[in-house]
C-alpha cells in the first residue's frame, strides 16, 4: 500500500453505528485480534486527520498497553461524539479532550523510546 492508498483509506473511514467500550483485559485472543484490526483502522484515520506523528503515536503502538488503551478510549469517545443523537457540542468536547490525550500519548511515547523505524520492547514483552 502506498501513501496515496493510505490517505484514501483514512479519508474514507466511516465509524460503526454503535460505539462501545472495549475492555482489553477481558478479550480472548480472537476478539483481541478483531478489535486491534478495528482500532488500527481508526488510528490510521486519526493519525492522518490530526497529523499525529510517530512521536505521539509510534508505529508499534499495539505493543504498548498504555498507548493502546488511550487510543481505544479516544476512538470510543470520538464515535460517541459523532452519533446522530450527539449534542452539537460533543465534537468540541472531543477536541478539548484530544488535546489532553495527545499530551499523554507524547509523554508515553517519549518514555518508551520507540522511533519511526524501531520498537523498544517494554519489560516483560517478548
Amino acid at each position: 500500500m502506498n501513501r496515496d492508498d493510505d490517505l484514501a483509506r483514512a479519508l474514507a473511514y466511516v465509524p460503526p453505528t454503535d460505539p462501545y467500550v472495549v475492555c482489553w483485559r477481558d478479550l480472548d485472543p480472537t476478539s483481541t485480534t478483531e478489535e486491534l484490526e478495528r482500532l488500527a483502522d481508526w488510528v490510521t484515520w486519526a493519525t492522518t486527520r490530526y497529523n499525529l506523528d510517530h512521536k505521539i503515536v509510534p508505529p508499534c503502538w499495539p505493543h504498548h498497553g498504555a498507548i493502546l488503551e488511550e487510543l481505544s478510549a479516544l476512538r470510543t469517545f470520538w464515535e460517541s461524539c459523532y452519533q446522530p443523537d450527539a449534542a452539537p457540542s460533543d465534537p468540541l468536547t472531543f477536541h478539548r479532550d484530544l488535546t489532553l490525550a495527545v499530551r499523554r500519548l507524547r509523554d508515553w511515547s517519549s518514555l518508551l523510546g520507540c522511533s519511526r523505524t524501531s520498537h523498544r520492547p517494554e519489560a516483560g514483552e517478548s
